[in-house]
């Protein structure tokens, strides 16, 4: 289903954002961190770069976009550039791990867009969709970034799908575990395999993924089957935005093949540490989340987050002035201090 409603969170540091459809599912989500937009190359964004070094095994160049760091710019056929020529380029793929941003040349000229924009505009109805802006730790909010980070996706008929990204590619798995089956097995296959490859496209969307994904279809599968589960698959992901993507029947092993293009960097790159762990920085920003939802519900109480020391040494260093800043909006009653604990915890501050 094409976006209805665009709900945003604005808290000290973080924006996040999350599209739901008209049943009210989260199918993508948006993240901005004002700190790093000087330092990240966003979706969207048109930069001058210079080109530092040419690489013909790999068909393109890689591009220096000063203080945001590489991307790398592939070539058409022919087409070359002396090393250290500034260009224009257009981000078309943001970094993830272990791989630099994607550039194309820019062409004709554009609106000045901010990334927020330009992911809406790469949504299915995201241009037109109502902003609705949600207070600090709104529960819709924070149940769709969770969705994008859990091992799992619920199915509703029963079972789950499950979903495991790689360094190659990403695995997802068919769970029929507590769900019921009806009138024989091929149709009972048919049906999770089906509602499962509709789970799959949301999900890749949610989750920012892209490149090589793999469906491990639940047996038995033949060749109509299958290509009714490709369709599936194709027309949930068409439903949500124009991003590219091919799918293949599966093969006889039940293993549909899927490529997508990448265009955000992935929620768990952003959020989590090679560990699966929040990092420092997320850490840091969850709590004051939870701090500015505690200060909304107790509006004369004083508080105090106390944050693991990594994310307290992550924050006293981000130039966010973080208590400063609080101050504006709730006054003096706000304080920040590390802890010796592994995880964020706000109190009353006697």
């Amino acid at each position: 289903m094409p976006v209805e409603r665009l709900l945003r969170e604005q808290t000290l540091g973080e924006t996040r954002w999350a599209a739901l459809d008209g049943a009210g599912l989260p199918i993508a989500l948006f993240l901005e961190r004002a700190h790093e937009m000087a330092r990240r190359p966003s979706f969207g964004d048109r930069l001058t770069g210079r080109v530092r070094r040419l690489d013909t095994a790999m068909g393109g160049a890689f591009v220096d976009l000063g203080a945001k760091g590489d991307g790398f710019l592939r070539l058409k056929s022919g087409e070359t550039f002396p090393e250290g020529a500034a260009i224009d380029v257009d981000v078309v793929a943001e970094g993830r791990r272990n791989k630099v941003a994607r550039l194309r040349l820019a062409g004709h000229e554009k609106a000045a867009m901010s990334a927020a924009e330009h992911w809406r505009a790469s949504l299915s109805g995201g241009v037109t969709a109502p902003v609705e802006d949600r207070p600090a730790g709104d529960g819709e909010v924070r149940s769709a970034f969770e969705d994008a980070l859990a091992a799992a996706a619920p199915l509703r008929g029963g079972g789950r799908l499950r979903i495991e990204p790689t360094e190659a590619l990403t695995a997802a798995d068919i769970d029929t575990a507590g769900r019921a089956a009806y009138g024989g097995r091929a149709p009972a296959a048919l049906a999770i395999n089906i509602e499962a490859a509709g789970m799959l496209a949301r999900q890749i969307h949610l989750r920012g993924l892209g490149g090589l994904v793999v469906l491990d279809c639940v047996a038995p599968i033949d060749k109509a089957a299958g290509a009714q589960v490709r369709a599936a698959f194709l027309d949930g992901f068409r439903d949500v935005s124009g991003r590219q993507v091919k799918a293949l029947v599966p093969s006889e092993f039940g293993l549909m093949e899927i490529s997508a293009d990448w265009q955000l960097t992935p929620l768990r790159d952003r959020l989590l540490g090679a560990d699966g762990a929040p990092t420092p920085e997320t850490t840091a920003l969850n709590g004051l989340r939870d701090l500015e939802a505690s200060a909304r519900a107790n509006r004369m109480g004083r508080l105090r987050l106390t944050l693991p020391a990594p994310a307290f040494a992550w924050l006293s260093a981000s130039g966010l002035n973080a208590e400063a800043e609080l101050a504006r909006t709730y006054g003096g009653r706000l304080a920040i201090a590390a802890g010796a604990s592994a995880k964020h915890e706000v109190r009353p501050d006697p």
